[in-house]
């Protein structure tokens, strides 16, 4: 862990320095409406949630209490620069970068003021609706809205049992992800979620950094990037890569997964 950890402080201490913070322009549009349009209702499945680890699903106070706090710090941060929408990588597959996606969703909409929008932009190995055990009538998701199949009104779905969360699935793998993440139907999605409500923070799960040039594309069009880490997993040599090819991102932190505190049971958080 202390190599990870190493590597971590001395890739945000060069982030810091860069001061990207201040990087983007801090004007508002005027207040919207608090929460996203939802146009679908989804089914879930709660015992697949149980099974998956979603904090709304299983009593583990260590795992509750530190997305907590990863959902205060990322609140702060984002409020202070005025930010709204969220990319969450990490540098290789098993990292738990989904997961972490998903549970920070769920945090930060308990707050009865702030709701969410969550994007599946993991294109090819798709697991948001997995995770949530997700079941909606006509398969449609963001990969049909892509390929000009669907709009975005059929692709909004709420989450029972979760006022504040919606979410875009993605429902099959997608071939040439990446260039239609920078074609026009991305863009008319993004302009979409600038024009919705003010209130609404826009998490996007997207593979990890090194499997493919997804995020490497996509980044720009975000306000800032997460990075999960795993412990005994993320390699140090294929963290500073990834830090080196995001060197030009607004990096908000870095969340240190499966640290081993002996004190947060089977699984424990860090925050960075």
């Amino acid at each position: 862990m202390g190599k990870i950890d190493t590597s971590i402080q001395k890739a945000i201490r060069l982030a810091q320095e860069h001061g990207k913070s201040d990087s983007k322009p801090q004007s508002r549009q005027k207040s919207k409406s608090k929460v996203f349009d939802i146009f679908k209702t989804a089914r879930i499945d709660r015992q697949v949630m149980e099974e998956c680890r979603l904090v709304s699903e299983v009593e583990d106070r260590a795992a509750t209490a530190a997305y907590k706090i990863c959902r205060t710090r990322v609140m702060q941060r984002m409020r202070s620069n005025n930010w709204r929408t969220l990319l969450v990588t990490s540098t290789g597959a098993g990292e738990g970068k989904t997961l972490t996606a998903l549970n920070l969703s769920i945090s930060i909409a308990s707050d009865v003021n702030q709701s969410v929008l969550l994007v599946d932009l993991d294109l090819q190995r798709s697991k948001v609706a997995s995770y949530f055990g997700l079941d909606v009538d006509s398969d449609i998701g963001i990969g049909e809205y892509l390929t000009g199949q669907a709009e975005i009104e059929d692709i909004v779905y709420s989450v029972p049992g979760m006022q504040r969360v919606s979410v875009i699935p993605n429902l099959a793998t997608i071939a040439n992800s990446s260039d239609l993440l920078l074609g026009p139907r991305m863009q008319d999605l993004l302009k979409w979620v600038r024009e919705e409500s003010d209130h609404t923070v826009v998490i996007f799960d997207m593979p990890p950094v090194l499997v493919d040039d997804d995020v490497l594309a996509f980044a720009p069009e975000v306000d800032a990037v997460l990075l999960v880490v795993s412990q005994g997993k993320t390699d140090r040599a294929a963290l500073e890569r990834v830090m080196h090819l995001l060197s030009e991102t607004d990096i908000l932190g870095v969340v240190l997964n499966r640290c081993d505190d002996k004190s947060g049971g089977e699984y424990a958080y860090g925050y960075y």
